[in-house]
């Protein structure tokens, strides 16, 4: 089976044009503070494997931080350089996608095999490999892989052009993929989430919820037809959406709330939740904003990522020479050490770096530091 690579980066080729455009026509308010900032900052030094790179998933099984490029890399939590992580025995592949599953100490990759489609299970800090059967993914495209509520997905496309239909397919991460009944979608699925008794997934212009199983799902887009950029799920289970004209609305079990303004007519995309301090169970939300970075909401007041009130930007110019200026595609909070992990992507430029990481010691964040 020929797998067109083109087709299995829509989803990332979308985000990317969609934040270019808006970043025209909406600036950021904190000009002359970038421009200080970047005046007096020391260049940083990162690894060259993430210059003018993207990241495009952000993973960890308790031992190994896990990054998707055109290939999977890695690096032990604790510390050491970046390699390419072989898949089977085999480093001779091209990356869909991954996700994991730190509680199991499992990542579970998506990846191009001598022209075939191959999904496997990682365990032993990604030196045992298993495959997972195909089933319903075999013949189509795969876009991504989800993992949610202990249930591994996958959006998968057939077609090409104008004929794509997008899919979303599920197994426990060790028997054959089964399809669920949400099918033939004209826009791809932006993630999926579990509240606590089913399961969230938008697309750019609608919000479905179903089962991980054959039942029909059901339309429930929050009220005034917006359109979309990111979901997350919070400690509470509730359910965050992000729009494209600069909104967020939360689920809380029952109800969508009302449209809550981060910042109006800026495209908004990826959402993530991050504790602010290790331990304390207090939490923001970190919400990607066109190819700007991404802003701090607290549940009340959407604050950019170099604000003085920030908890992880500090100081500022550890955000505004960094993270500013990038789209942000993925962040991850990592499951055995207070650190964060930010993937970005590529700006075509030959010094700048698409992962950075950020480190709690001392009651404080460390700042954004190019991995």
């Amino acid at each position: 089976m020929k797998l067109p690579r083109r087709n299995s980066l829509i989803l990332v080729v979308a985000v990317m044009a969609a934040f270019a455009s808006t970043a025209v026509f909406w600036s950021c308010d904190n000009t002359f503070h970038v421009f200080d900032d970047i005046q007096t900052e020391v260049r940083q030094v990162g690894t060259d494997i993430f210059k003018n790179a993207t990241v495009k998933a952000l993973g960890d099984d308790g031992t190994n931080y896990y990054a998707a490029m055109a290939k999977i890399w890695y690096r032990p939590m604790a510390g050491g350089d970046w390699k390419v992580l072989p898949i089977a025995g085999d480093s001779d592949y091209y990356s869909y996608s991954l996700v994991s599953n730190p509680t199991g100490a499992v990542i579970y990759v998506a990846v191009e095999k001598s022209g075939a489609l191959a999904v496997y299970n990682g365990t032993a800090a990604g030196t045992v490999w298993t495959a997972v059967p195909l089933g319903s993914l075999e013949g189509l495209n795969l876009d991504d892989l989800y993992f949610s509520n202990g249930t591994l997905f996958a959006l998968a496309h057939s077609g090409t052009g104008s004929t794509v239909k997008y899919s979303l397919h599920y197994s426990n991460g060790t028997l054959a993929f089964a399809a669920t009944a949400l099918a033939d979608l004209d826009s791809p699925l932006l993630g999926i989430g579990w509240n606590g008794t089913k399961y969230f997934s938008p697309t750019s212009v609608n919000v479905y919820t179903g089962k991980a199983d054959a039942n029909p799902w059901s339309e429930s887009p929050p009220p005034g037809g917006k359109s979309f950029g990111g979901l997350a799920v919070d400690s509470a289970k509730d359910i965050h959406l992000s729009t494209l004209d600069g909104y967020l609305y939360t689920w809380d079990g029952s109800a969508w709330s009302a449209a809550k303004t981060i910042k109006a007519k800026q495209t908004l995309g990826m959402v993530a939740e991050v504790e602010t301090t290790p331990g304390s169970g207090v939490y923001r939300l970190l919400v990607a904003h066109g190819n700007i970075g991404y802003y701090e909401f607290d549940g009340a007041t959407a604050i950019d990522g170099s604000d003085s009130g920030t908890a992880f930007g500090t100081p500022s110019s550890a955000y505004t020479t960094t993270v500013y200026g990038k789209s942000v595609l993925a962040v991850h909070s990592a499951s055995t050490v207070d650190e964060i992990l930010i993937g970005l992507a590529s700006q075509g430029s030959s010094t700048g770096y698409a992962l950075y990481s950020n480190t709690y010691a001392s009651g404080k964040w460390s700042g954004w530091s190019a991995e």
